[in-house]
């Protein structure tokens, strides 16, 4: 029972390490979820007609894919399906590996440990992250995709899919979104939360508050809205404001967020 265990952060790997072969809690998993998630998800299904995803069903407890909806950056479906978790680690770029093991994936847990298990699924993470494909070169791809637990809550299966970003500059930054859906063949798509991860310590020149401040800022949030969204008051936001101002020597806010889109910070 992993809800058990010690609330040591868990890092990915740790998590499939102890989920593996677990089967004490019946999963909550109907393999028509795996259809309706993507019959849902309008982005997915515009998506579709203009690029060839990867979709998967991976299955934690066996560190396998069960499902691949065919070949993929070059590899053939069965690098996967025989391969498992061990060939995505595999191609996995170091950089992008270490940041998703050690800080994205934790905080998922830590926020599907929120969510009803029966509604777990209902929340979509959207994710970008850098793979080596069959000719050796490194490419940016987007991941979406959402958990079915098992009874006690645990994640045992990630459905989802991969499209590739090469016409878009991620550049050093990896951005995770959370979005509510519905998967009752109505689609509503909210933003639950947005946060920015950094490659290298150097690219974090604000802190980790400013820079979720500044992403409010950037989609036009006042104040005061920010001070809700983050559950902390007015007053602080405006004192994280200023701060990024002097830090930048910019003079006002929509000068500050215009040197944080050029310089990749947001």
């Amino acid at each position: 029972m992993l809800k058990s265990l010690s609330k040591r952060k868990n890092t990915w790997l740790n998590y499939l390490d102890r989920v593996k072969g677990n089967s004490s809690g019946q999963e909550l998993l109907q393999l028509g979820c795996f259809k309706e998630f993507f019959r849902t998800d309008s982005f997915a299904n515009s998506f579709f007609r203009h690029c060839t995803p990867l979709i998967y069903l991976l299955d934690y407890r066996k560190c396998a894919y069960t499902r691949m909806s065919g070949n993929f950056a070059g590899y053939h479906a069965a690098a996967f399906l025989e391969g498992g978790i061990s060939h995505m680690l595999d191609i996995y770029h170091p950089d992008h590996l270490r940041l998703f093991n050690e800080e994205v994936f934790p905080e998922r847990l830590e926020f599907l440990d929120g969510v009803k298990p029966q509604e777990q699924n209902s929340y979509l993470f959207t994710y970008n992250l850098c793979l080596r494909n069959a000719a050796g070169r490194y490419e940016n791809f987007l991941q979406r995709n959402c958990f079915v637990p098992d009874a006690l809550g645990n994640p045992v299966f990630s459905m989802g899919m991969l499209t590739p970003l090469n016409d878009h500059h991620t550049g050093k930054r990896i951005i995770q979104s959370i979005d509510k859906i519905c998967i009752n063949g109505l689609v509503e798509q909210r933003l639950v939360d947005r946060k920015v991860y950094y490659l290298n310590e150097e690219d974090k020149l604000f802190s980790k508050r400013e820079k979720e401040v500044l992403l409010w800022m950037a989609d036009g949030f006042s104040s005061k809205m920010i001070a809700e969204k983050l559950n902390i008051s007015e007053h602080t936001v405006i004192n994280h404001r200023r701060s990024m101002q002097e830090k930048s020597n910019k003079p006002n806010a929509t000068a500050l967020v215009s040197f944080a889109i050029r310089n990749g910070i947001i």
